[in-house]
């Protein structure tokens, strides 16, 4: 796609005040100075006499020639700086207009690497942000001199393209409030941006999975074949001691990473696999082990026979509202049991690929995002499907609803066949005019930008889903 630009226009009083100041003077740099140069020139033409007094005496009249050209060109080039009050940003930086740039126009452009802090500096008259550089010339920028909605797309590029930049919370409190009152009519734009984002960050790295035939552990593990692969993860059906089906996920940390890095990455995983491992529903696969082997990190899960929820809706189409809220109830109970442990588990890959049915018709959890946390710690990207990704968790920052987001996602491929945008509100209805309302808007408030507009939890969820809880589905 087209690299994406966002324009903000920056509606500075003094620069206004300034054009005023240079247009007043255009009789001076823009009629008379014209003026006086012609009437110089036209005259040491015609003129034998004036011509060779120049010869004799060069800067007598160059001079002043030459600074009637400097005034008239000043004059044009101070219009056209003080007019143009853009703030262009891209995924390749950030340009200011001239009078906000670093030492007065001498550098204009920043990348997004030159740009390592971002704070809101709040005063009795006036808010700032500020953009500390690289090159030690902070760039403040009057929050009131913006337009709510622009402001809110510069915050969005900001947390998508400057990837390393430190923010303060004070600048996420203000983009939540913007968000709040921000037009939806804006939604396409800051998609398209964050799906930009989303393609470079998904971007498949190269690496070797695993052959059928290879074996793991001395040959206690032997992959049969691949299920899924992509980027730096890969999910294997195995057979365990020549005899018990499993599942192996798999986690690969590339060799460019840095120590540290590495560390706190392997840190997380061993933390969170062994967390999963005390897990006991019966509607979520088990985890029963993890290891490392040759550098590369794995997860040892229970075999869970059946067709996911993907391939249901590939071979039979969707199905009816009334299974779709079926299993949606299924899935909210997994959920309320997982966000209901003492520290809340957060699945992070709920996706229908990942939600298998059974052959008595229930639904299971197969899979979790632990795996995938891991990769993205050690390695500074985003494994996963990037559809059913909530907006805070994308920044790095999920939540149990993120979860919830990701079932409104999952709800709406259910409901429709076809994922939905990334990083938008979904709207299943808009596809099939079959959805009713109801579920409509309930699949919207699930999948809604901000976190306080989302359904606040699992059981919540349930309640509205079924107005007398369901608490019959455990």
């Amino acid at each position: 796609m087209a690299d994406l630009e966002i324009t903000v226009r920056y509606k500075s009083s003094l620069a206004k005040a300034g054009l005023i100041g240079v247009v007043a003077c255009m009789p001076v740099w823009g009629i008379l100075a014209p003026l006086f140069l012609f009437i110089g020139l036209f005259s040491a033409i015609i003129s034998e006499f004036t011509r060779r007094e120049i010869l004799a005496h060069p800067l007598t009249y160059v001079g002043p020639w030459l600074g009637l050209l400097l005034l008239i060109a000043l004059g044009v080039k101070a219009v056209l700086n003080l007019a143009d009050n853009r703030i262009v940003v891209s995924k390749l930086g950030i340009e200011f207009p001239f009078f906000l740039a670093n030492t007065y126009g001498l550098r204009r452009k920043f990348s997004w690497a030159a740009i390592h802090k971002a704070r809101l500096h709040t005063a009795p008259d006036r808010s700032e942000l500020v953009l500390y550089t690289t090159d030690g010339f902070p760039v403040y920028l009057n929050v009131a001199c913006m337009a709510p909605n622009e402001l809110e797309q510069l915050l969005v590029g900001l947390d998508v393209w400057a990837t390393h930049c430190e923010k303060d919370p004070e600048l996420e409190l203000l983009q939540d409030e913007l968000q709040k009152g921000s037009d939806q009519k804006l939604l396409p734009s800051y998609t398209s941006m964050w799906d930009d984002e989303l393609s470079r960050r998904f971007s498949s790295t190269a690496y070797v999975p695993l052959e059928p035939g290879h074996h793991l552990q001395n040959g206690r593990l032997k992959i049969l074949s691949q299920v899924s692969f992509g980027g730096l993860s890969a999910v294997y059906l195995c057979q365990k001691n020549e005899q018990e089906l499993v599942v192996l996920k798999e986690a690969v940390v590339p060799g460019d990473g840095s120590g540290e890095i590495k560390s706190k990455a392997l840190e997380l995983f061993e933390r969170e696999a062994h967390i999963l491992m005390k897990l006991d529903h019966p509607k979520i696969m088990k985890v029963l082990d993890h290891f490392v082997d040759s550098e590369r990190h794995y997860l040892l899960l229970e075999y869970h026979n059946g067709q996911d929820l993907k391939q249901f809706v590939r071979h039979n189409g969707p199905p009816s509202e009334e299974k779709v809220c079926s299993w949606a109830l299924e899935i909210a109970s997994i959920l309320e049991y997982l966000h209901g442990q003492e520290l809340p588990i957060i699945h992070r890959d709920l996706t229908p690929d990942n939600l298998v049915l059974g052959t008595d018709g229930a639904i299971a959890m197969i899979d979790f995002g632990a795996a995938n946390e891991f990769v993205g710690k050690a390695t500074g990207t985003l494994v996963g499907k990037q559809s059913f990704i909530a907006p805070e968790q994308f920044r790095g920052k999920a939540t149990t609803q993120s979860d919830l987001y990701a079932l409104g996602c999952t709800l709406h491929f259910l409901l429709t066949g076809a994922e939905p945008v990334p990083l938008s509100v979904s709207h299943p209805r808009k596809i099939n005019p079959a959805v009713s309302p109801r579920m409509d808007a309930l699949v919207a408030s699930l999948t809604a930008m901000n976190v306080e507009d989302r359904v606040s939890s699992a059981t919540q969820l349930k309640a509205l889903i079924v107005p007398e809880a369901a608490v019959s589905i455990n």
